[in-house]
């Protein structure tokens, strides 16, 4: 505080380090501002974003106090900035991608505006074409500064730290491998070319194992079918209309109309699974061993729109659903999906590639080829598994004897 009681500011904490131009809140008087070093961009791109920021574990939105203030980000008052990778999807795998993203949108998008003014004339594809050359140029940029003079750190566990750190059963396998094509590694078994995960099947089939192929889709499909009335329940102050495009339309690559859901606000946030846990115990109690497939079938049909919006509308993905609800038992459904409610976005991905069963027993098996490795997410949800979920896992390796 100064003499006159003005607060000084010495204390902040960012609301949501994954947007783009950041807000602080004053931990002592709750002001909410931005840091300065971020105006002149945030006023000529960002304008749309300046007038509030949604805190990142309640998504609730908070009104910027205090504007543009001198000293306010970490760099800014000396410290180091702020590491907050994004998660790995397609098109961003890459470490300098994921850690550089904000760096990367600021850069291209100012060279690109650059361009823009000095070619007001442009064909359209004359455009798009100097937009992507811009891209790959910062791109390459960054990764040069980051070997002369890192601004990030990147420590994420190897594939390795985290197999040994977590105790994770590694079984190997051997194979000859057909030549790359254009769907990735492909196995050579009894004369025909499948994949590897069709290569596991197989060879737990022969030891007595049932096996459900599975991935993330299935995961979601549970969540929305046997959570559709706790998440759209209209009792819930927070549940609004949202819209969003076909997806069936999206994947067939035609028109689609405008889908609309109820959705609340906080949904897919840790904020969410606190701020409505008496609902979700009670949503629970219904979770009965001899009535759980039964819910399930009734609930697909009303669960649509829901399902729509988390990309889980495809009838394979469904079916796949109602055998894990079948096979497991209902207390490990219901962690699963609590698990799911505390921060859906950042959980939903890197669920293992199959479920074995047989005799009331089960165990899940990410599958691996010669020279594939656990993504990012892949390693989270092993980490997550090993202290929370606590469901039996393995990781089989299969290793490339010959290629033909």
């Amino acid at each position: 505080m100064t003499e006159d009681g003005e607060c000084t500011h010495e204390s902040v904490s960012c609301l949501n380090q994954f947007e783009l131009v950041r807000k602080y809140r004053c931990d002592d008087c709750a002001a909410v501002m931005m840091c300065a070093c971020d105006e002149e961009f945030g006023e000529k791109f960002l304008a749309h974003q300046l007038r509030e920021g949604t805190e990142l574990e309640t998504q609730v939105r908070i009104p910027v106090t205090h504007g543009f203030l001198s000293g306010i980000c970490p760099e800014c008052r000396g410290l180091p900035p702020v590491t907050a990778p994004m998660a790995a999807i397609p098109g961003r795998t890459s470490k300098i991608k994921r850690y550089y993203w904000r760096e990367l949108f600021f850069a291209v998008r100012t060279a690109q505006a650059m361009w823009d003014d000095e070619h007001p004339r442009a064909a359209p594809e004359d455009r798009e074409r100097a937009h992507a050359q811009i891209e790959r140029e910062v791109l390459d940029e960054i990764k040069q500064l980051h070997a002369s003079t890192p601004r990030y750190t990147f420590t994420e566990l190897s594939q390795a730290e985290v197999i040994e750190r977590y105790g994770v059963e590694v079984e190997a396998l051997s194979a000859t491998y057909a030549r790359a094509g254009a769907k990735g590694a492909q196995i050579v078994d009894e004369g025909t070319v499948i994949s590897p995960e069709e290569f596991t099947a197989r060879h737990y089939r022969n030891q007595g194992w049932s096996v459900l192929p599975l991935e993330s889709v299935p995961f979601h499909v549970l969540f929305g079918v046997m959570l559709w009335t706790l998440i759209q329940d209209p009792r819930d102050p927070l549940v609004r209309m949202v819209g969003f495009g076909c997806r069936a339309a999206f994947e067939d690559k035609r028109e689609g109309d405008q889908n609309w859901t109820h959705l609340p606000s906080d949904f897919g946030s840790l904020g969410y699974s606190q701020r409505r846990a008496e609902a979700i115990d009670r949503h629970f109690e219904q979770f009965i061993d001899e009535h759980i497939e039964w819910l399930f079938d009734y609930w697909v049909p009303h669960s649509e729109r829901l399902r729509q919006y988390l990309w889980a509308h495809r009838p394979e993905d469904v079916e796949r659903a109602c055998e894990l609800v079948a096979i497991l038992p209902t207390a490990t459904l219901i962690e699963i999906l609590r698990y799911l409610l505390d921060g859906y976005w950042e959980h939903y991905l890197g669920w293992p590639d199959l479920l074995l069963h047989r005799e009331g027993t089960f165990t899940f098996v990410e599958v691996k080829s010669s020279s594939d490795k656990l993504s990012e997410e892949q390693k989270r949800w092993i980490a997550d598994n090993h202290d929370r979920l606590q469901l039996p896992f393995r990781v089989l390796k299969i290793h490339r004897t010959a290629t033909i």
